[in-house]
């Protein structure tokens, strides 16, 4: 049986989907097509948190079938990072000789970032950043179908996170700062395959991938294109090819959406003193100063 060896755990908005994305070049990495499965997580957070992700192991497993001729078979679930409890537990229930990536991003520009995500893609995120920083522990708990990506303090506390995956995976943990992915992308890219003792082979580093920094105009128009509504529907009548549909919904979000404005100063300022300490202990373990990101 086939099974995946290497992880990207996280953290949400710190560049897992280009990195997903340009591993899949290397001819020894196959990553899965299902780039966020969370598998190892779903059925301990609650099934219907995360939306497309998989619950049943031979399911799971089936998405790296016949894939043995690669050293490594990959997927990148960026929700694992916040749930170390979960994650390791399985996978040492069941995976083996594991690879595990970390990215890390300023956890008050992850957080902002997140936000952003959530409110472009979730029918549920209602609230304004300052709200939502401050309910969303309260209400990620009394609601079960809320996804953990809403978590936005909590997903950018990376101290304890990264120390329970280094305790109990040790060498086999790579962590890349967002920060020097954006700044060398073919200079990290390089210490990954290094990590992963496999050719450094020439990567298309080019292509961008999820990019944020955008809003939707209006949420009923937010609502007419997230929802299976007749829009949808009617886009797959007359445009029959998936790949045409692809281009046309991305020109139809372009039309309906407008740039996403900075963050307020005084939440910024509130959110650097909240990871002030988290970040300091976080500089310690991985001996690497990280104090720019609150200054």
């Amino acid at each position: 049986m086939v099974r995946p060896n290497l992880l990207i755990v996280g953290a949400a908005k710190s560049g897992t989907t280009s990195l997903h994305n340009y591993l899949n070049q290397h001819p020894d990495i196959f990553m899965s097509a299902h780039k966020e499965p969370h598998f190892l997580i779903n059925n301990d957070i609650g099934v219907n948190r995360i939306p497309n992700g998989i619950c049943n192991y031979d399911e799971y497993i089936a998405l790296f079938k016949e894939k043995e001729d690669y050293k490594y078979r990959g997927e990148s679930s960026t929700m694992y990072l916040q749930f170390p409890e979960f994650t390791i537990k399985n996978i040492k229930k069941y995976l083996d000789n594991v690879k595990v990536v970390i990215m890390l991003r300023n956890p008050v520009e992850r957080a902002f970032s997140g936000y952003q995500h959530v409110k472009r893609y979730n029918l549920m995120e209602r609230l304004d950043f300052d709200q939502a920083i401050d309910e969303c522990e309260s209400r990620y708990i009394n609601n079960i179908n809320m996804t953990p990506a809403s978590r936005y303090i909590n997903i950018g506390l990376y101290y304890n996170m990264v120390k329970e995956f280094q305790l109990n995976f040790g060498k086999e943990v790579h962590v890349i700062i967002y920060d020097d992915f954006i700044n060398d992308t073919k200079k990290e890219l390089s210490k990954v395959l290094n990590f992963l003792d496999i050719d450094n082979v020439s990567i298309d580093v080019d292509q961008k991938y999820m990019v944020g920094g955008w809003q939707w105009k209006s949420s009923f128009l937010k609502n007419l294109i997230i929802e299976k509504t007749f829009f949808n529907y009617g886009l797959r009548l007359v445009f029959p090819f998936k790949r045409l549909r692809r281009v046309i919904r991305r020109k139809i979000v372009t039309l309906l959406s407008t740039e996403v404005e900075e963050m307020d100063e005084k939440t910024r300022i509130k959110l650097q003193k909240l990871y002030t300490e988290d970040i300091g202990r976080l500089s310690k373990i991985l001996d690497r100063d990280l104090n720019f990101w609150i200054k």
